[in-house]
Formats: structure tokens, C-alpha cells, sequence
């Protein structure tokens, strides 16, 4: 890898990918896996994401699947703890539950993996993903701003920065599959050491734009 791509690697860092079972979470986990990182594959039916994991070991990952509901904190501390056995303490968070409005006001996978964070003393990045807007709403990626999930980023990148925890938002459009190659560097960017100083950000990504 050059010196130019360097800050973008992801080796020697734990991933943990909720909702692993969606099109936007197999996409990121296999990115993340391929810049290198651990990645622990997360979701309510773990044997959906069988074939995944199958895949990303092919493709030479370190991977390990857990039973993951986001809204309910027993089964998230249950898979923290079971990815901190395996791979240690998770230095990224790529929070992709976030489809339910609700979810984001009482999001135990967020809070508890910022504790677990806080208690490793290793800093880490937390990207949550704003899902697409429904087609008849919110036709301007600007209306976005004052959704539950990027009022509570916003507010817990404030009071983890002591921590050196960073929270950042990718807000997606609504492209079909071949949109999702232009999450790749913003995605990147937030998850791994080059984007250091970026907290509280919000990335609109227009999947249509020219």
C-alpha cells in the first residue's frame, strides 16, 4: 500500500457491521474486509449472513458472526462481549440499523459500544447510516438535517470527543446497486485513520448526481 493510501487502511482494527443482512451491510462489510479490517457480522438471523461470511473468508477476511437485535441491550452486550473474545475490543461501529425512526431516539447498539469503547481507552469511530428517504418525502437531502438519528450523532460526538471517540453520518440516496460504489470513500474515510478529526459530520451522498 503507498504512503498516499496509508491513513485508509483498516488492518489491525475490529468492525463490527450491524444489520449485516441488507444490501447497504454486506457491501460495507466486505469493503471494511478488504481494506483489511476484523469484522464481526451482525444481524437478527445470523444464518442469512452465512454466505457472506463464507464469501469474505474466500476473499482472505477475518470474520465472525453474532446475534445481534440493536433495539434490545441484552442481545447487544451479549455480542460486544462475544466479538471482544474473538478480536478484541470493537474500534468501529458501522450502526446500519437505524431503518426505524424510534430505533434512533433508543439505540442500545450505540450507546453500549461507546461504553465499551470508553472502557478499552482506545478511541474508535462510530458511522451511523441514514437510510434512504422514502420516494414521496424529503426530496431534498437538506430536509434530512433534523432527523432523530443525526440530532442524536451530532450530540454524542460532542460528548465523546474526550474520549476520542468520533460519530459521523452517511446519509444515502436512493441509487440502486451500482450507487453504492460511491459510498466506498466516504465510508472509509469516516471508519479509518485519515478521517482523525472529523466528528459530528453529516456526508450527503446524491447517488444520482452527475
Amino acid at each position: 500500500m503507498s504512503d498516499l493510501m496509508q491513513p485508509f487502511s483498516m488492518a489491525g482494527k475490529t468492525v463490527l457491521v450491524a444489520d449485516a443482512t441488507t444490501r447497504l451491510g454486506a457491501h460495507f462489510a466486505r469493503l471494511i474486509s478488504l481494506a483489511g479490517a476484523r469484522v464481526a457480522l451482525g444481524a437478527q438471523r445470523p444464518a442469512q449472513l452465512e454466505q457472506l461470511e463464507a464469501d469474505l473468508r474466500w476473499e482472505g477476511g477475518e470474520v465472525l458472526i453474532v446475534s445481534l437485535d440493536s433495539a434490545r441491550r441484552p442481545s447487544v452486550e451479549a455480542a460486544l462481549e462475544a466479538i471482544e473474545e474473538r478480536f478484541g475490543s470493537v474500534d468501529v461501529l458501522i450502526n446500519n440499523s437505524a431503518e426505524r425512526e424510534h430505533m434512533a431516539l433508543n439505540n442500545h447498539l450505540v450507546h453500549c459500544t461507546s461504553l465499551y469503547m470508553i472502557k478499552a481507552e482506545r478511541g474508535g469511530s462510530i458511522v451511523n447510516i441514514e437510510p434512504p428517504p422514502r420516494p414521496i418525502s424529503e426530496p431534498n437531502p437538506c430536509l434530512r438535517s433534523n432527523s432523530s438519528l443525526i440530532r442524536m450523532s451530532r450530540a454524542m460526538a460532542q460528548s465523546l470527543t474526550p474520549h476520542r471517540i468520533r460519530v459521523n453520518v452517511i446519509a444515502a440516496g436512493r441509487g440502486k446497486d451500482a450507487g453504492l460504489q460511491e459510498l466506498n470513500g466516504p465510508l472509509l474515510l469516516l471508519a479509518s485513520g485519515a478521517g482523525a478529526s472529523v466528528t459530528g459530520a453529516v456526508l450527503h451522498i446524491d447517488n444520482h448526481a452527475t
